[in-house]
């Protein structure tokens, strides 16, 4: 996936299928209109057993299930989901099977599935690490990456306050996931109650692991300290691909620094200058 949100091309095949990692899959596995449930069953499973975060699981079950109703919706009706392990991540490719869907009338391929916000390709784009997409004579297939932990991952979430000057720096580290959400949304809670213009940095640095919740913490709690007459909040330390990730989520909402020292040089002046 480009940065403007077009689908990159793999290689493909001679039967217009993407190239598939090394080795046998983790999962392969039929689906249909009435067999999704069993995918995200299965899916599950092996994905867990695989080393994928809790949290994480459910954002790759998710981001399979939306494509492969794309397939049973707008492609050919049933398809095939498969899943290797390799090189650090989870690579799960969705195919159609290139039958048509009715009538001889034959499904859409994959660049022309809808990609509409909060539905199917986007949720894909959103979840996953990557996402490739290839059509050709004998269907579709999109496939989306997710990155297993690495070894500086630290799964236990820590969070700490400091008044530094005229702002205050939340410090995050470990997983960012939905325990770590809900201790980012106390915080900046209790913040708000003490300061009605938050001057706040929160330095992600340590965080080693994320999934849509813990993003979905910080979008909140962007929302909060824009909601204020004079608040600013920057995010700073953030990996190139964590910074990807909420770029495209919220293009304008983010001010992204390299360090806590940049983001305090970068914040306003408070509100009583």
């Amino acid at each position: 996936m480009t940065g403007d949100g077009t689908l990159n091309t793999p290689p493909v095949s001679a039967d217009g299928r993407g190239v598939a990692p090394d080795g046998a899959p983790l999962l392969d596995q039929g689906f249909d209109a009435d067999s999704l449930y069993a995918l995200r069953a299965a899916l599950e499973a092996h994905v867990t057993q695989a080393g994928l975060p809790e949290g994480r699981v459910s954002d790759l079950v998710i981001t399979v299930h939306e494509l492969a109703t794309n397939a049973v919706l707008h492609g050919a009706g049933a398809g095939r989901v498969r899943v290797w392990r390799r090189a650090g991540a989870l690579h799960c490719e969705v195919s159609d099977e290139g039958r048509p869907r009715a009538a001889g009338q034959p499904g859409r391929s994959a660049d022309q599935w809808p990609y509409e916000h909060g539905h199917g390709l986007w949720i894909a784009r959103y979840l996953a690490n990557r996402l490739t997409a290839s059509s050709g004579p004998q269907g579709s297939v999109v496939t989306v990456v997710f990155d297993l932990p690495g070894a500086d991952r630290r799964s236990t979430f820590g969070l700490s306050r400091r008044a530094v000057g005229t702002h205050i720096e939340l410090a995050l580290s470990g997983d960012l996931d939905r325990r770590a959400a809900q201790e980012v949304g106390a915080a900046v809670q209790a913040l708000l109650a003490e300061h009605p213009a938050p001057r706040l940095v929160l330095d992600l640095t340590a965080v080693t692991f994320w999934d849509a919740i813990g993003i979905a913490a910080l979008v909140t709690a962007q929302q909060r300290v824009d909601e204020t007459s004079a608040g600013a909040m920057f995010l700073a330390g953030l990996s190139d691909e964590f910074r990807r990730r909420l770029a495209a989520l919220s293009p304008t909402g983010f001010t992204f620094c390299d360090t806590p020292e940049h983001a305090v040089r970068q914040l306003p002046p408070p509100a009583d200058r």
